[in-house]
């Protein structure tokens, strides 16, 4: 059993966005993977808790990067659990370059929850299967993102079936596409990403409309997503 795993991926051009780079979404959808995977073989993965009728759920996501791996480019993900109780887990990963060059760190909160009541879960069962690292996290949760009071923009959004996962209701990833929408190609072309931060506050289910706001402060946007009214998801971006 391995504290950490490591997995390397080429990053081919339909991964890319209009920046020659591997797009947000996508690194997010990497990180979740070799997650799954690490999860798996510690014996905390999806088909362990199935049987107990529970799942892992993203909370949160905490990503700085110092740049984003380029087109025909090989990368690598390590990532290790960093603290775990019987409600939630704290993940953190490496991204680096073949020659070691760290291109960015990422922390992930993840919580456990009840497939019948959609409440949050007791993993007390299997919590001994996972031992936690002692490699360094440079990423934190980082603080409260804040709700957008003041909107520079307001715009409505409504999921589809393309948007849900196995567990049914929205992947996360499809969250961060939705909120990438609020800005141009241009503008993506003149401030390069170097820090993403989203809170998964509940779910969105299949056929929900949402209501996507934004506000620009200097080189940070706030966003959040709200269903009648409620919010849930809040994100900030930062830009170079």
């Amino acid at each position: 059993m391995n504290e950490t795993l490591h997995t390397r991926y080429y990053l081919n051009a339909s991964e890319c966005n209009a920046q020659r780079h591997i797009s947000l979404p996508m690194l997010v959808q990497r990180l979740i993977e070799v997650a799954t995977s690490h999860a798996d073989e510690l014996g905390v993965g999806y088909s362990h808790l199935r049987a107990l009728s529970k799942t892992w759920v993203l909370s949160r996501l905490n990503l700085s990067m110092n740049r984003f791996p380029g087109i025909n480019s090989y990368y690598n993900i390590d990532t290790w659990v960093s603290a775990i109780n019987r409600h939630f887990t704290e993940r953190c990963f490496c991204i680096t370059d073949d020659d070691g060059n760290i291109l960015g760190e990422a922390l992930t909160v993840w919580f456990a929850i009840d497939l019948e009541t959609r409440r949050g879960g007791d993993m007390t069962e299997i919590m001994g299967h996972a031992k936690v690292s002692d490699r360094q996290c440079n990423v934190g949760r980082g603080s409260k993102i804040p709700p957008v009071t003041a909107p520079d923009m307001v715009r409505d959004h409504k999921f589809g079936f393309c948007d849900i996962d196995f567990n049914r209701h929205v992947n996360s990833t499809r969250y961060i596409e939705a909120l990438l929408n609020s800005h141009t190609v241009d503008f993506y072309d003149t401030h390069p990403m170097t820090m993403f931060e989203i809170a998964y506050m509940d779910e969105i289910c299949y056929n929900d409309r949402v209501e996507i706001a934004s506000s620009t402060d200097g080189n940070v946007t706030t966003y959040e997503i709200t269903r009648d009214g409620s919010p849930v998801t809040r994100a900030r971006l930062a830009f170079d």
